[in-house]
């Protein structure tokens, strides 16, 4: 076989060879950008995945939160509605009550009016009532001063009979002088006025009660110019002068005063 021939072959082979290692390489560079595609695609799937994730959790979020807002606002309007219900019930309460204060206004100057009545009637009783005490009071003094008078008269009649038979019937005691129905007696003893009180109380009688003009003239004409106790008095309240029959100062004179004595306080 020829030389050429044979270096021919070996070229060939060689450069088969050559075309092999090629193509080897360029399969296998093929290979590494398929892996490295195959390796980006998974990559994006676990992106879009996450991406899902996260919208599925921020949905979950956002329905939780509009469900408490819907609770939240149901709630609202149950106490609105239940706020209304009260604010008309208070309407009512308070149309009520404005009536009840009319009412109360209407009687309150009803009663001004009738205390204002009364008022005007009490003066008016009161003003009748001292009118009649005081025409009380004199006709009460005027019957009085008629009994006396009458009775004065009686006993002068008495004592002129008496003398006229020459009785031997007194009517009051040894020591006793008559006046008018009444018997007097003029102590000499010096006793303080409580123990002339109790000492005329004793004997059943009781220090003599001027109240009268007639009395008074009794009095001055026997006291001989002295000075004695009378139930004047003013132990119960100082200054306020009463008689022992506990009977107002009706009668007063100034031979009263000069001739006899009031008990002090």
């Amino acid at each position: 076989m020829p030389s050429g021939s044979i270096y021919q072959k070996c070229e060939e082979s060689d450069q088969e060879t050559l075309k092999e290692q090629e193509t080897e390489m360029t399969f296998g560079r093929a290979g590494n950008s398929l892996l490295q595609c195959g390796r980006g695609v998974n990559g994006e799937e676990k992106s879009i995945l996450t991406l899902y994730a996260v919208h599925a959790v921020s949905f979950v979020l956002w329905a939780v939160l509009l469900a408490m807002v819907i609770g939240k606002y149901s709630e609202m309007s149950k106490e609105l509605e239940q706020l209304r219900n009260d604010q008309s019930v208070l309407r009512g309460n308070g149309s009520k009550t404005g009536k009840q204060l009319k009412t109360l206004h209407f009687n309150q100057s009803a009663m001004h009016s009738t205390e204002v009545e009364l008022a005007t009637d009490l003066k008016r009783l009161q003003s009748d009532q001292a009118a009649l005490k005081m025409e009380v009071s004199e006709d009460l003094a005027k019957a009085k001063s008629d009994r006396d008078d009458i009775r004065a008269e009686a006993y002068k009649i008495l004592d002129a009979v008496q003398k006229g038979n020459d009785s031997a019937c007194s009517i009051c005691p040894a020591g006793w002088l008559l006046n008018a129905g009444n018997c007097y007696y003029f102590s000499t003893e010096q006793k303080h006025w409580s123990y002339a009180k109790q000492a005329c109380k004793d004997q059943g009688a009781m220090l003599i009660i001027i109240d009268n003009p007639q009395k008074q003239e009794f009095l001055t004409k026997n006291a001989n110019g002295k000075q004695y106790w009378i139930g004047l008095h003013d132990v119960s309240n100082e200054g306020t002068f009463i008689w022992v029959d506990d009977s107002s100062v009706s009668y007063r004179s100034a031979q009263s005063r000069s001739l006899v004595h009031a008990g002090g306080g």
